[in-house]
């Protein structure tokens, strides 16, 4: 069995990952910015003023929070990437020093 071989997949399996969490977080902000809530979706009560200006401030600390998620896995996928290439070349390097191909 390869080892380099498998090291290289599993990288590249744990970038896809990364990317697939980094799509999940990007999906979930797109869910709450179609929502569109306005402010007369809470009623007309008494009690219910000012719930939406505080639903509109939590929904901008999500989003940004999701925004920050994906920004996380994006760069976590970069690396494995840069990693993988990384393992890739220093195996071409010592097969080619040592007569390999």
């Amino acid at each position: 069995m390869d080892t380099t071989k498998v090291a290289l997949e599993a990288l590249a399996t744990y970038r896809q990952t990364a990317a697939d969490v980094a799509d999940g977080f990007d999906r979930a902000r797109q869910g709450l910015v179609d929502a569109d809530v306005q402010g007369d979706s809470f009623g007309l009560l008494q009690e219910s003023q000012g719930i939406a200006s505080k639903y509109s401030e939590r929904c901008e600390d999500g989003l940004q929070v999701l925004t920050d998620g994906r920004d996380v896995f994006d760069a976590l996928a970069d690396a494995m990437d840069t990693i993988r290439e990384a393992y890739q070349t220093a195996d071409t390097a010592a097969a080619q020093r040592y007569g390999g191909h």
